[in-house]
């Protein structure tokens, strides 16, 4: 078992958190001490509002559209209403470390001590996590308003010992042969933990996680792609200035110049004669463009980890009141429009890589090397077939890329009235991630290809040394089906070791 990672109101989780326990069966979560004492207080807090003969939604009332009317029957009855309602959904189930992120995106806001529920409920979920759990979960259903309400609610009827997981053949099982496998017990929930399990930001926010950090490691990996590009077509390193970028004032766009610049340097750079004295945009104005994607990443990462590591319930608990305080911070719009603009940045990398790819298959732009870097124009293709991928990969860029936080529509007999769409955003960028990817190997492997013909002297111009961490890739003498080549690297670039 891995070193814990720890989850209470004294902790700030990162991204980089949720891809760790999302991507490792083997990693576990634990309570801090913190967390304990708020959740225990808060539901001591929730008890004596309810004695006080107060209203509290979910606890003394119906649920949504629903509130005006009174809860009749037990609470573990009401409970069982509310997650049986919910437990609807389409599509595919969500991917394993979609869910685990999921879930430990809903433990973190439970564990800062504002939502009311029974530490039991905590641990019990918690559980499913260190257990390597994982629910059967839809992908779409989620609205992103009122919480991720249908994708947490599959997770809570295993809570509870209802529903299905997947098996590890991917089939779904029944949750109480899981859970009796794992030595676990389900809990039994009253009105008040069925709320606070389904009734927050956790499918968006853990998907949005997952995606940052992805969209990160390809924005490097293009930062490296684009550097090495400098080096190997002997570009003139003006563009990379660090004045020039200086002289602008955008910390993103300097510090993306260093990095193409500290690849294009790497082994030492000489610029060649016959190269134009301003380059195509794709290169000259690369800093720009992956420095704007830089600085949009980290908005993104502002408002997915405030939003990680804060109370995103309805109602909340104030312990110091006691009160219980109802509002709506289970509304997923900063969510969603993270997610739109971490969508957006991800396409514009794609773009600019397809465009440094086009040129290297140039003559005109790509030093004399032959077109489309075939090793025998003619009688072999060299490139062509990657690019049409590489070319319709853009067009599911662009295509995806519209908005997805301004979708709105009205539902739930018009109580969710204004809904954020923040799950299908989060789900958008995260896809894109997918088809960004290939993109960059494919971009890699045309790099590689133009070392070899000029090592093999079918072009004209130096060959320096890939950089390390490309690994080595056979020419492309004679024809040969590249879709393995292009899957490996691209998973090597969203999931390097």
């Amino acid at each position: 078992m891995s070193t814990p990672v720890f989850l209470g109101p004294d902790v700030c989780l990162t991204a980089e958190d949720v891809e760790t326990v999302a991507r490792s069966a083997s990693c576990c979560v634990e309570r801090t001490e913190a967390a304990a004492a708020g959740m225990q207080r808060a539901r001591e807090a929730l008890g004596e509002v309810e004695r006080s003969g107060a209203p509290i939604y979910g606890v003394t009332t119906g649920f949504g559209a629903l509130v005006d009317h009174a809860s009749e029957g037990s609470s573990a009855d009401h409970a069982t209403g509310l997650l049986h309602h919910l437990t609807t959904g389409s599509g595919p189930p969500a991917d394993r470390s979609v869910v685990r992120a999921m879930m430990l995106a809903r433990l973190q806001a439970l564990a800062q001590g504002r939502s009311g529920v029974r530490l039991s409920v905590f641990d019990a979920l918690a559980s499913l996590i260190n257990a390597s759990i994982t629910p059967d979960v839809p992908e779409i259903g989620s609205l992103g308003a009122s919480g991720d309400l249908t994708p947490l609610a599959h997770v809570a009827q295993v809570v509870a010992g209802d529903g299905s997981v997947r098996a590890p053949d991917g089939s779904p099982a029944p949750a109480s042969d899981a859970l009796a496998e794992a030595g676990l017990e389900p809990v039994s929930l009253d009105g008040r933990d069925a709320l606070a399990l389904v009734n927050g930001t956790a499918f968006m926010t853990g998907l949005a996680s997952l995606a940052l950090v992805r969209a990160e490691r390809l924005m490097r990996r293009a930062e490296a792609l684009t550097g090495w590009a400098y080096r190997l077509l002997g570009c003139s390193l003006e563009p990379l200035d660090a004045v020039l970028h200086d002289a602008r004032g955008h910390a993103g766009q300097a510090a993306s110049a260093a990095a193409i610049r500290d690849e294009a340097l790497r082994d030492g750079s000489i610029p060649e004669a016959d190269r134009p004295l301003q380059e195509a945009y794709s290169l000259r104005c690369a800093p720009q463009i992956l420095g704007a994607v830089r600085e949009q990443l980290q908005y993104v990462r502002s408002l997915t980890e405030t939003e990680l590591n804060g109370t995103n319930d309805n109602p909340v608990i104030d312990p110091d009141g006691p009160r219980v305080i109802h509002g709506g911070n289970f509304q997923g719009q900063q969510v969603a429009f993270a997610a739109d603009a971490l969508n957006a940045a991800i396409t514009q990398v794609g773009v600019l890589a397809e465009r440094q790819l086009d040129l290297l298959l140039t003559p005109q732009r790509n030093g004399g090397a032959p077109p489309l870097l075939a090793w025998r124009p003619g009688p072999t293709s060299g490139l062509a077939g990657a690019q049409l991928t590489a070319t319709s990969l853009v067009a599911e860029l662009r295509h995806d890329a519209q908005m997805s936080a301004t979708f709105s529509i009205p539902t739930n007999g018009d109580n969710q009235d204004v809904v954020s769409m923040g799950a299908m955003a989060a789900r958008r960028a995260y896809e894109q991630t997918d088809h960004l990817a290939p993109i960059l190997a494919i971009l890699s492997l045309a790099l590689t290809q133009l070392t070899h013909l000029r090592r093999a002297g079918r072009a004209d111009g130096p060959a320096p040394a890939p950089p390390p961490w490309m690994p080595d890739v056979e020419p492309v003498v004679d024809d040969r089906p590249l879709r393995s080549d292009i899957a490996d690297l691209a998973e090597r670039w969203l999931h390097p070791d």
